[in-house]
């Protein structure tokens, strides 16, 4: 404040100084009385600051205006306070956003492999019964390839052995026959089979009649002419597998074919 502005107030303050002095001379008599001394009194002076009018309403508005100014700093203050806890907000939104689509993408990702492995070994899978089923139909129609071959080998062998024992029976038949003598009862059309025990050596074991002819004594001379060969000795050489499959038991058919009528 200048120095302008404390005129008036010393002004003020001077004029009662000399107004107190003025009383006290009026008063003051030379001739001493006595009288009670009276305490003097004390004025306390203070310097009223003196403001006009004008600029107490400049200050005012000043003030005022500085309330206001404060008022719009706080008020920006809080604006601004609340724009960055929004923003702040908004990017705590964005980021929870972008780890939520980060982590839908991850588990996509993982189901899609998932998806994906499991499609490879349903593959795989069908890939080795594929394999196995071709396999096994591989295997199979080998078995069944193996079987007709053995079935066409051992029908050929059947064959074969059945051609093969055709001729050792119809070379014991002949020797039977050879041997043969004939009952006067014997005639065209008669027949006996024979079962004929023999071991490899052609040695006969034993011989019967299994199926008669209808008449004992045609029978008995089938039956004696083979115990009077007692050996076949044709059959020694005869495979083990024919003799063992019809010779170690055979039946012979005895008819001879010159019979009278």
């Amino acid at each position: 404040m200048t120095l302008k502005a404390y005129t008036l107030p010393l002004l003020i303050s001077l004029s009662l100084h000399a107004l107190v002095f003025t009383l006290v001379l009026s008063t003051w008599d030379a001739r001493p009385e006595p009288r009670e001394v009276q305490r003097p009194r004390v004025v306390q002076a203070k310097v009223v600051e003196y403001t006009p009018k004008s600029q107490r309403q400049a200050e005012q508005q000043a003030a005022q205006q500085k309330v206001i100014d404060m008022r719009q700093r706080q008020q920006e203050r809080e604006r601004q306070e609340a724009e960055r806890r929004r923003q702040q907000e908004e990017a705590r939104r964005a980021q929870a956003q972008r780890e939520r689509e980060q982590k839908a993408k991850a588990e996509r990702e993982r189901e899609e492999a998932e998806q994906r492995r499991r499609e490879r070994e349903a593959a795989e899978q069908r890939r080795r019964e594929q394999e196995q089923q071709a396999e096994q139909e591989r295997l199979e129609r080998q078995q069944q390839l193996d079987r007709a071959l053995a079935e066409e080998a051992e029908f050929f062998e059947e064959q074969q052995a059945e051609e093969v024992a055709q001729s050792y029976v119809d070379v014991m038949a002949q020797r039977i026959e050879n041997n043969w003598s004939r009952p006067p009862s014997a005639r065209t059309g008669m027949q006996c089979v024979l079962e004929i025990q023999l071991v490899p050596t052609g040695q006969v074991v034993n011989v019967t009649v299994v199926e008669s002819s209808g008449n004992s004594a045609f029978d008995r001379s089938a039956e004696q002419a083979v115990k009077r060969i007692d050996r076949f000795e044709e059959i020694q050489g005869m495979p083990s597998h024919v003799f063992e499959s019809q010779f170690r038991q055979l039946r012979l058919v005895f008819k001879p074919e010159d019979l009278r009528l």
